[in-house]
């Protein structure tokens, strides 16, 4: 896949969307009720931020592959929910599992900018 500074491997953007995966399934282990406790010591605004400055400059990297925007929205969501005073797991595992779907069926070959012109 061509990328902004060349060429990316197959089985190196899988390997990066594994990562990405596990990044995102922390998330949901920081908030689940279940096992929040084990990780007081953790940042999670700060560590939700990072993400999301990470996955915006893989939107850079690979020229805004199409369902980007999708991904990052439901991750927005996700984490909107977690700052509410009456927050519910549920709705915010809805939303971080619908960005895991999304990242699986994102195809980076191909960019948002293969439609604008």
């Amino acid at each position: 896949m061509i990328s902004k500074y060349g060429d990316f491997s197959a089985e190196q953007l899988n390997e990066y969307r594994e990562r990405l995966h596990s990044k995102m399934f922390w998330l949901l282990l920081y908030k689940d009720p279940k096992t929040s406790d084990q990780f007081e010591t953790v940042n999670f605004d700060r560590y939700f931020e990072n993400l999301m400055k990470e996955l915006n400059g893989l939107g850079d990297l690979l020229l805004h592959p199409n369902g980007l925007v999708e991904m990052m929205s439901e991750l927005e969501a996700a984490y909107n929910e977690s700052m509410h005073e009456e927050f519910s797991y549920p709705i915010y595992r809805k939303f971080v599992l619908d960005a895991h779907n999304i990242l699986d069926t994102m195809n980076w070959e191909e960019t948002a900018d293969d439609y604008n012109g």
